[in-house]
């Protein structure tokens, strides 16, 4: 739950713009780096951070000797890191698992970088080489973006609204902040004074279309003619124990939300049965919230 903030054309004292970023500082406890964009003073990244991956190396924006041009500020889990890794020979700096879009970028451009990645995400790259700003947010929109972006090129990120509301712009009317639309990416074009112009706005993934990271499953194929009973079971139990699986990549100890129902109560079955299986050695912590005494509470418990 890291908070990602930045403006880019600010027509304002960047110190006194960074005061909106503070209103998102309980995204991220652990630490907080505000810092300019060089050769672009009227640029910045704010970030607060959670640590849950790398915590010696994790902290944003992320810039890596390789790609000394790159700015990356993201928020989420990117599940296939390591497998791009494995396919692309990608040579990681830190272990964090975002770094991979600096290398996909560099690789195959914007459009590639989102279609492979498997994840909840959403981002803000920038290219100082290229003048290029891109945003992207995962299919489903798991992870929150919203932007405001005026008429003269000013552009303000967030991981919240608030985080954007009262930004001081020197032109009167100042547009509205909009959530950023999930499954889609933005290219705009970073002008020498810091403002920005918006290319396109594109759509790279469908939840309905099959995703280009799909190499990476062990999903086996169900047979072109009908659905036979027990693949489609044993399809259900291999996604489902996947999903499970990919989410076990944490540096920080694993919890587990319990509710009372069927889902949460498999999630943490199974997430006990994988533990065991990479011997993690210390128990599954549980937790639920609800009135006490209630049926919910009691099934919660009985499940723990």
């Amino acid at each position: 739950m890291c908070g990602i903030w930045a403006l880019f054309g600010s027509d304002e004292c960047l110190s006194v713009q960074c005061l909106s970023a503070m209103k998102i500082a309980h995204r991220g406890p652990d630490a907080f780096r505000f810092e300019n964009v060089n050769g672009f003073t009227n640029c910045c990244f704010g970030f607060h951070r959670l640590a849950v991956v790398d915590q010696l190396y994790g902290m944003q924006p992320i810039r890596v000797k390789k790609f000394p041009y790159l700015w990356l500020c993201y928020n989420g889990e990117i599940y296939n890191f390591k497998q791009l890794q494995k396919q692309f020979g990608f040579d990681y700096q830190t272990l964090v698992d975002g770094e991979v879009i600096l290398h996909l970028y560099n690789r195959g451009g914007i459009e590639q970088t989102a279609s492979m990645l498997d994840g909840v995400f959403a981002f803000i790259l920038l290219d100082t080489a290229n003048r290029k700003v891109f945003l992207a947010r995962d299919t489903y929109g798991v992870r929150p973006l919203f932007k405001v972006l005026t008429d003269d090129g000013f552009l303000g990120v967030c991981s919240e609204a608030k985080g954007l509301i009262n930004l001081k712009h020197s032109t009167s009317l100042c547009s509205k902040v909009e959530p950023f639309l999930p499954g889609h990416y933005e290219v705009l074009d970073l002008k020498p004074s810091g403002k920005v112009a918006s290319v396109e706005l594109v759509k790279f993934h469908s939840c309905k279309d099959e995703p280009l990271h799909v190499s990476c499953d062990t999903v086996e194929a169900l047979p072109s003619a009908g659905f036979d009973l027990e693949t489609v079971k044993s399809n259900i139990r291999i996604l489902f124990e996947n999903a499970v699986r990919k989410r076990l990549m944490a540096h920080r100890r694993i919890g587990c939300l319990l509710s009372g129902g069927l889902d949460s109560s498999l999630v943490a079955a199974v997430l006990l049965k994988l533990m065991k299986e990479i011997n993690i050695n210390y128990p599954l912590q549980t937790f639920a919230i609800g009135m006490e005494n209630s049926p919910d509470l009691l099934a919660a418990r009985k499940v723990s």
